[in-house]
């Protein structure tokens, strides 16, 4: 492998690495993000709600959109790093780290977290979108070809 496409598949394995840690500190941690009174998300939920093309969107939706988005880079990142050939491991791996998540929330954060069939489908549906996403990227842009010079010299 040149040093290029070296490269190019170490910085998606180290912003994987580094997402995929954010993720389970979002949603292994035993408490849940503040949705209190003044909490971010709440004024975000007042924000949308003072909108009439943004109205619609109530708390359910917001999490359900929430948990897509969380899901898409990691399924990006994944289809990056196992390239175009195989970037269904994006999904897959996305649908694996979501069973695994919703798995420990159930078991081992039983009090505190609810693990539920509608975080396991919007997980995988992020994932499935971001390792989509990613085939694109690698269709669009294909790897760099490094030029390498050529010894016309007999030896």
């Amino acid at each position: 492998m040149t040093g290029a496409r070296r490269q190019l598949r170490t910085v998606p394995l180290a912003l994987l690495i580094l997402y995929t840690i954010f993720i389970g500190l979002v949603t292994l941690t035993p408490n849940q993000l503040d949705t209190g009174p003044g909490s971010f998300i709440a004024g975000l939920l007042e924000f949308l709600a003072s909108h009439r093309a943004t109205a619609w969107i109530d708390y359910v939706i917001l999490e359900k959109l929430a948990n897509v988005g969380m899901f898409i880079p990691f399924g990006l990142l994944v289809s990056l790093q196992c390239g175009s050939h195989r970037w269904w491991v994006g999904w897959v791996a996305g649908i694996a780290f979501t069973c695994l998540i919703e798995g420990t929330q159930a078991t081992l954060l039983s009090p505190t977290r609810f693990a539920t069939i509608s975080d396991l489908v919007t997980n995988s549906l992020g994932a499935g979108i971001g390792a989509v996403a990613g085939l694109l990227v690698m269709s669009i842009w294909p790897p760099r070809m490094d030029v390498v010079p050529v010894d016309h010299e007999v030896r």
